[in-house]
């Protein structure tokens, strides 16, 4: 750990790096403190590539380690946890939502919502992506991670036939579930489409179920038909 408080500054240097920003959104998913190889197979990254960027987010105070020592006789387990920091600079924009969500009223407003976040789940997946030259990451894994970024908190379970089943455990706009379900709903279909839509193979969405329960999300989607 740092022996100071890194400023704003560090941080965000620290995670603009696409790298360390999976590793970092990946642990703080986890929930848990994660072992390298482990980081290594979700990732699909050497391990020796990830040590670098482990330390770089240690010395900005995002991750903490910590080793263990097994029941057995061999070299202490070194893991990794996510440190949740306070955002200072963050704003209220729940303000400026509620007036542009009230100008999108209507069927054709809601399409047109739906539309472009569709456009914005394509980016965001593709932006998740591997960089030219690289070990391309899963699908599951670029989907978890865009997702993340939208700021849902998604949990996964693959099913027969290639279906993977979905819960999003977090809303990015349940602040305006009340007043605005219909275009709330819409937007979150169309960012998920997008995010399908975008994976390589791609994947279709079955079902799409939103708040089956309180503050909770369901969807699946398996692999296109040819």
């Amino acid at each position: 750990m740092p022996s100071r408080e890194p400023t704003p500054l560090e941080v965000h240097k620290a995670l603009a790096d696409d790298t360390r920003f999976r590793l970092y959104r990946h642990l703080g998913l986890s929930g848990r403190p994660v072992s390298i190889r482990e980081l290594a197979a979700r990732l699909s990254l050497h391990p020796n590539t990830l040590r670098p960027h482990l330390r770089r987010l240690e010395e900005a105070g995002l991750v903490r380690r910590e080793v263990r020592k097994g029941t057995s006789v061999g070299r202490p387990q070194t893991l990794y946890s996510a440190v949740e920091r306070e955002r200072r600079e963050d704003r209220d924009y729940r303000l400026l939502a509620e007036i542009l969500a009230g100008m999108a009223s209507g069927a054709r407003a809601r399409e047109r919502a739906s539309g472009l976040a569709r456009d914005w789940g394509e980016y965001l997946a593709i932006r998740g992506g591997p960089k030219p030259g690289t070990r391309a990451a899963s699908p599951l894994a670029v989907l978890q991670e865009a997702m993340a970024s939208a700021g849902f908190d998604p949990r996964f379970r693959r099913g027969s036939g290639g279906r993977v089943e979905v819960t999003l455990r977090d809303c990015p706009f349940r602040d305006l579930l009340d007043d605005h379900r219909d275009l709330v709903c819409s937007v979150h279909r169309g960012l998920v489409e997008g995010m399908l839509g975008a994976l390589k193979p791609p994947l279709a969405l079955v079902e799409f179920e939103p708040l089956a329960e309180r503050g909770t999300c369901r969807l699946v989607a398996r692999g296109r038909r040819r």
